[in-house]
């Protein structure tokens, strides 16, 4: 049996499944209706595409259940100012309350990040969410320990040393909670895998009134300090393509400053 199916009393033939198949596995059969090309299965990447553009729900994708391909509703569509808004004011929180996000928030937000894009929809993320506040701040001091290390390389990190010795954080800055992205090493475009999947993970969160930032040294110390590494519990042929640090913010931001003008050339 082929892994796609068409329903011949509801399908309008129109051919809109074919052309939006990213593989071209589609063929008209000779009364007009999409079949799926001899030998197709195997090169189906089940991104979805033929399941969710059919106005009738005539295909039926083996690996993708109808029943589990909800419809959208086209009147929850987002108005172009709030959009616009959420993403121009979006901050980069560093200053966190300690009250705890809640595990079944994260769950819905990392629920809405795995429908990022992926390359060829191979989906190769996986998430290490610490949701301890202690332990998140011995992750902070692993990566202290790797700039220690550092600081003949990078004499600016001797600041961040002083800083921590003060007994402030500048690391992971008192974070209640972290999320870790990591991804195997074999696939080659794991890195942005990563960061899309985490950019979705962090718009949805601000979205709902969480605050983030990227944890930029954490990320930088994740694949070049075994400790922390084996703390994180990384598998050996995966490596850390982003991190971070969220929960309640502490603050309120009211206006949006200015950014440089977007650099553009026209062809």
């Amino acid at each position: 049996m082929s892994l796609v199916t068409i329903d011949h009393n509801t399908c309008l033939r129109d051919g809109m499944c074919g052309e939006v198949c990213p593989q071209g596995l589609f063929e008209p059969d000779g009364e007009g209706f999409p079949a799926f090309r001899a030998g197709a299965d195997q090169h189906c990447i089940t991104c979805g595409h033929c399941v969710a553009v059919c106005p009738q729900g005539a295909v039926s994708h083996e690996a993708l259940p109808m029943e589990d391909a909800h419809l959208i509703d086209h009147t929850l569509a987002v108005p172009i100012p709030a959009l616009n808004q959420l993403l121009r004011s979006r901050r980069s929180v560093r200053e966190f309350r300690e009250e705890p996000v809640p595990q079944a928030m994260v769950r819905e937000i990392i629920d809405t990040a795995r429908w990022a894009p992926s390359a060829v929809n191979r989906q190769p993320v996986h998430w290490l969410v610490i949701q301890t506040p202690a332990e998140v701040r011995g992750l902070a001091g692993l990566v202290i320990d790797y700039l220690r290390r550092s600081t003949s390389l990078e004499p600016r990190y001797a600041r961040y040393i002083e800083l921590w010795e003060q007994g402030r954080d500048p690391i992971l800055r008192n974070a209640p909670h972290l999320a870790v992205i990591h991804a195997p090493d074999e696939w080659i475009w794991s890195s942005v895998d990563s960061t899309i999947a985490l950019t979705q993970f962090e718009l949805a969160a601000v979205a709902q009134g969480i605050g983030t930032c990227w944890a930029g040294f954490l990320m930088r110390a994740a694949n070049g300090h075994l400790p922390l590494r084996e703390a994180l519990g990384i598998p050996a042929d995966h490596s850390v393509f982003g991190a971070l640090m969220y929960g309640f913010p502490r603050y309120s931001y009211h206006r949006v400053p200015p950014r440089l003008e977007a650099r553009i050339e026209w062809r």
